[in-house]
């Protein structure tokens, strides 16, 4: 690249980097093509900025600089091990910018979605390609704590249309969803729901839905943030089972907190607290078909509605639920996460992708040693079971939980807050998931750490950013689940 310069470097040295109109940059100077002197500098350009010490660091000899000014080419925390992964997580820490979603026809709303606006919803995310509401009472920590006191004491209402419904349905339903889970349906009584995992041939996680089993020969998958119906049908296409896969008009809401048992027996009769945890019912509200589950994401009692026919009944139910919660102090709200976090329930994207093992995140009971029949994956999880009983761990981080000590956390992350052994070490891992828990009177945290530091007690330092775009350490300590 050198030889290159010094051939077309003009009489007076090297040329900069051209700038100017399109008509200079292809002109032709000397009687050497511009486009060729463009060229040999932009490569000298890049050579110097891959190799020269920025200032302040010393190089090392030749080419090579130290570790510091590598990271100049390499951004992305690169003391944080990701190399088992195909795609590392950006952990570049950005901050919250001022900006805002675009709403347009590219993510669907779902049926509630105009009602969720009325009820005061002032920011969403999109999941599953359509928009998730994700908060209605005021920002920061007096908004927080008011949605948290209506979980806790009350009775909140959440749409969360975006956990898509997909039905498969036929003679061999049981046999395929069978197939592609880890855990064995053919032991999930009818009129149940469980949590389950599936995996790919290499044992990676494509999501973790609930799985509502109506009936040997049909099974709902509520999926997390992932294409789960085309990986169902793309498995099918080779395997040929005797099903239908498709998406249905069903939009569950959640009705999570303190009050839920009370207001789900007004609205649908004793048959409410007949269910047991993961039990499922079909019942009525408003005179509109619906199945209930005795599920949620909050920590707290509560229950799923998934309404059939939503794009056309969404309104009525919805009324019917505002009105029946009135007594109960009911309030809209978005998934709150204290509860979750303790609790260690993951949520998809945040805390787990598909470049992940279920061993990875806790999901190991998840993984039977005596399911008779074969599922995709089963073959490398095994293997893995086995790898990690001799200490030869297959992936590098794993989650843990984290109690943390510094101000409240009263809002989501939008970075991946860096964790390290010590105040001024490199980074080893990150925090996934975090906020304030009232109950325990502390932060706490999901974080992916390396395996040599997910042992309960050990203490680590968060690194929280400030506004003046540093950051500072913050102590915390790893905890089992429940964090307690």
């Amino acid at each position: 690249m050198f030889a290159l310069e010094k051939i077309f470097a003009s009489p007076g040295g090297p040329r900069k980097l051209p700038t100017g109109s399109r008509r200079d940059t292809f002109s032709n100077t000397r009687n050497t093509p511009c486009l060729i002197r463009w060229l040999a500098a932009s490569i000298t350009a890049t050579a110097a900025y891959v190799n020269e010490p920025a200032p302040g660091q010393v190089a090392t000899g030749g080419d090579s600089v130290t570790n510091e000014s590598n990271k100049r080419a390499n951004p992305n925390f690169p003391s944080v091990d990701q190399s088992d992964r195909t795609v590392p997580v950006n952990l570049r820490q950005t901050g919250r910018p001022d900006i805002k979603l675009l709403i347009s026809t590219r993510a669907r709303k779902s049926p509630y979605w105009h009602l969720a606006i009325e009820a005061g919803c002032w920011r969403a995310e999109v999941y599953n390609r359509m928009y998730l509401p994700r908060g209605y009472v005021p920002e920061g920590d007096a908004g927080f704590a008011a949605a948290y006191e209506a979980l806790t004491h009350r009775v909140t209402l959440w749409d969360i249309a975006a956990a898509r419904q997909i039905r498969v349905q036929g003679r061999e339903a049981t046999e395929f969803v069978n197939y592609v889970v880890t855990r064995d349906v053919t032991r999930l009584a009818p009129m149940r729901a469980a949590y389950v995992v599936l995996c790919d041939s290499r044992g990676r996680m494509i999501n973790d839905p609930l799985l509502l089993k109506i009936s040997p020969g049909e099974y709902w998958f509520s999926i997390s943030d992932s294409d789960l119906s085309l990986w169902l049908k793309g498995v099918n296409v080779g395997k040929g089972f005797d099903v239908q896969i498709q998406e249905i008009d069903v939009s569950p809401v959640q009705i999570q907190g303190a009050e839920a048992n009370r207001l789900m027996a007004d609205l649908i009769g004793d048959v409410a607290s007949e269910m047991p945890a993961f039990g499922l019912a079909e019942a009525e509200i408003a005179g509109l078909p619906v199945l209930v589950s005795r599920t949620g994401f909050s920590g707290e009692a509560g229950y799923e509605v998934y309404l059939k026919n939503s794009s056309i009944h969404a309104e009525q139910m919805w009324d019917a639920i505002l009105r029946a919660g009135e007594k109960y102090g009911l309030a809209v709200t978005g998934p709150i996460q204290p509860h979750r976090i303790s609790s260690g329930i993951l949520a998809w994207g945040q805390d787990v992708d598909n470049e992940m093992v279920p061993f990875q995140v806790g999901l190991a009971a998840h993984i039977p040693r005596n399911k008779e029949s074969d599922y995709i994956g089963r073959d490398a999880l095994e293997q893995m079971r086995t790898e990690i009983a001799a200490g030869n761990y297959p992936y590098k981080l794993t989650m843990v939980g984290l109690r943390m000590e510094g101000d409240r956390i009263a809002d989501y992350l939008s970075d991946f807050w860096l964790v390290a052994p010590s105040p001024d070490s490199e980074p080893v891992g990150f925090v996934t998931s975090a906020s304030y828990a009232p109950k325990l009177q502390t932060n706490v945290a999901l974080a992916r750490l390396p395996v040599e530091l997910a042992v309960p007690g050990t203490q680590v330092y968060v690194f929280e950013p400030t506004t003046d775009s540093t950051s500072r350490s913050v102590p915390a300590v790893v905890s089992a689940f429940p964090i307690e």
